[in-house]
């Protein structure tokens, strides 16, 4: 399907690796010139119809996305879609959890998603034009063991992407919201590995656990992810804003 995202700039947080980086590739190979911002940067990776371009910057850092859209727009004329990628935080029962958790997940879940969610949305308020999309979780409707910083955090963001999304539908841009579940990525591999050595059994048996409860009876792999997300910011969904789409396999059914 021709998705018309071809000549336009997209910037993709946390695109070093996982959904970011799969994102970034996806976008690229559909004839955009992709920023991947990460905190290591990278190598430029060329594509056929489009180009990846390493950016580094760590946006938990308070004042790391000062600027940013100003220069991206500046260099590249334009910024035409952004997903609002971030990673992880500490996985904690939450009576464990320390107010140092909490900040730091703050710092990297919340503070840049408002604030690069502001730039972004002033200048395509000014361009009336322009997608946005956050890359949240389904925890934010079915929280899991040891998912309190995740789930709070992103319910947070989810709210105000929500509230944004209605402040810039009269000036044409469209905001919302990607809810992966279980996607086979490195942090999942991680938790899983740690739930294995928490727990006493082997990675096989919690990988079992975690795909009984999908219907489709698999995770994810971060390349379906990113295709929902490329047609969520292309014009192919014109008329949708708003909304938050959960790509989990039919793990949670929920009517809102």
């Amino acid at each position: 399907m021709y998705l018309g995202l071809d000549n336009g700039v997209a910037l993709v947080t946390a695109a070093s690796r996982g959904i970011g980086r799969a994102t970034a590739e996806r976008l690229a190979t559909e004839g955009m010139t992709v920023i991947a911002l990460s905190r290591s940067g990278g190598e430029p990776e060329k594509f056929d119809d489009g180009q990846i371009v390493p950016w580094q910057a760590d946006l938990s850092e308070s004042g790391a996305t000062a600027g940013l859209v100003e220069e991206i727009v500046e260099q590249y004329g334009s910024l035409d879609v952004v997903v609002l990628n971030t990673p992880g935080p500490k996985i904690t029962p939450v009576l464990d959890s320390t107010w140092a958790d909490w900040e730091a997940a703050h710092d990297t879940l919340l503070r840049p998603v408002v604030q690069l969610a502001l730039d972004a949305g002033r200048q395509m308020r000014e361009q009336k034009s322009g997608a946005i999309v956050l890359i949240s979780s389904t925890w934010v409707r079915q929280p899991a063991p040891g998912g309190v910083l995740s789930a709070s955090y992103r319910s947070a963001a989810s709210a105000f992407m929500k509230s944004l999304a209605t402040e810039l539908a009269p000036f044409g841009v469209r905001v919302n919201q990607v809810m992966p579940g279980a996607t086979g990525t490195d942090r999942m591999k991680n938790i899983v590995e740690s739930k294995s050595a928490g727990n006493g059994t082997t990675v096989d048996q919690e990988i079992e656990k975690i795909v009984k409860d999908i219907p489709l009876g698999r995770w994810a792999e971060a390349a379906e992810i990113a295709d929902t997300i490329a047609f969520v910011v292309s014009p192919r969904a014109s008329f949708m804003t708003g909304n938050a789409v959960a790509v989990d396999g039919g793990a949670v059914r929920a009517a809102h």
